[in-house]
């Protein structure tokens, strides 16, 4: 079986892979040895991906994941069952990068719009041919809400609501309304430029903040709040 570890800014997020099935997953606010050897035994694990975007370093992990294990760190040299289409591959996300072979994963030889919806909001291309063509990076509503607040003189700190109107009848509202439905107009937008662009377009939305506007985005979409892990076990795979 494989250990994926993804390692975000403020978690880490372990899953557990028999072959193409996931039957294990959690978040966690650290790792150590104790805990992965258990985990280790527990499923037999025999290979281990991971993904940093904290700086983790690869001597320091590799002391706690048992020696028997072969592990693999993810960057832009790695091979991958897609190509990388970007000008500097050396600057680009390692989420990104796995949540585009895990929607090349999913929907095979298929035009492909990946949105992930997190600190960050990106949305990338993966063309029919399996090659990522790059795409975009903007707040996410996190960082929209603390940018109104710190930027401003007086505009209060929000945070999301589940419900939004078109108008708010408050600050508190204008800012929460405005965060939140400029993200949905914003996601609709693009898609529907490269669904112009691109006949059959598969959608996949995914990322922690995700499930406020996966229902609102007025195209069908496939929600996968896994796809980085997925991609991350594909790759562990391709390379074995």
């Amino acid at each position: 079986m494989n250990l994926v570890i993804d390692i975000g800014n403020t978690q880490y997020k372990l899953s557990v892979f028999n072959e193409n099935r996931m039957v294990n997953h959690r978040y966690l606010d650290d790792i150590n040895h104790g805990f992965i050897n258990e985990l280790c035994d527990e499923y037999n694990i025999t290979k281990c991906i991971f993904s940093d975007t904290r700086g983790v370093d690869f001597k320091s992990l590799r002391k706690i994941i048992p020696e028997h294990i072969s592990m693999l760190a993810l960057t832009h040299e790695t091979n991958l069952p897609i190509h990388i289409n970007y000008a500097t591959p050396e600057t680009l996300g390692k989420d990104r990068i796995a949540a585009a072979v895990g929607a090349s994963k999913i929907y095979p030889k298929s035009n492909v719009l990946v949105i992930d919806i997190g600190t960050a909001l990106t949305i990338d291309f993966i063309s029919e041919k399996n090659v990522f063509e790059g795409g975009i990076i903007s707040p996410g509503q996190e960082l929209r809400f603390k940018a109104l607040h710190y930027f401003t003189g007086k505009l209060p700190l929000e945070q999301a609501k589940e419900n939004t109107e078109l108008s708010g009848n408050s600050t508190s509202t204008a800012i929460q309304y405005g965060v939140q439905n400029s993200i949905i107009f914003e996601i609709n937008e693009y898609i529907s430029r490269y669904s112009k662009q691109y006949a059959d377009l598969k959608i996949i939305i995914t990322g922690g903040d995700a499930y406020l506007f996966d229902k609102k985005i007025k195209y069908a979409i496939f929600a996968e709040p896994f796809l980085v892990p997925i991609g991350l076990n594909t790759i562990i795979n391709y390379n074995d």
